[in-house]
């Protein structure tokens, strides 16, 4: 299973923002300089994150970016769907989608099986959990 550039770089986005101690604010091009990320595919990633209710921004000159809750409560499931837009490893477990094969795969429980241990994986941790591990490390 491979994640997308884009979650990569989301994820590595929104830990620069929750390494801050205090409630300023980061500028995107400073984020993109440091991280070696285009400003542009940072922006989208931006727009991208909106709808989860993660970002707090503010506009213009002195604007920028900072978490909207606390990097414990940001778990990454809801992270990585948004930004990946569907974490299930086959196509067949995605909502909506039938398979004709559904009642008689021998292999179905399996991905449903890994489906299931990757999103508890991703629920169960936190920004505050990543960032807690590199310290530790």
């Amino acid at each position: 299973m491979r994640f997308s550039t884009r979650t990569r770089y989301g994820l590595r986005f929104l830990l620069r923002l929750a390494q801050q101690s205090d409630d300023s604010l980061v500028q995107l091009g400073q984020v993109a300089r440091e991280e070696n990320i285009s400003s542009g595919y940072l922006e989208q990633i931006v727009r991208a994150l909106k709808p989860i209710d993660v970002l707090f921004a503010v506009r213009g000159s002195g604007g920028g970016y900072r978490l909207a809750r606390p990097a414990s409560r940001i778990n990454l499931e809801e992270v990585f769907a948004r930004l990946e837009g569907e974490i299930s490893p086959v196509s067949c477990l995605t909502g909506g989608k039938h398979c004709e094969r559904q009642d008689t795969c021998s292999s179905r429980l399996f991905w449903h099986e890994l489906d299931e241990h990757v999103r508890k994986f991703l629920r169960e941790r936190t920004l505050q959990d990543i960032l807690d591990a590199e310290k530790a490390s």
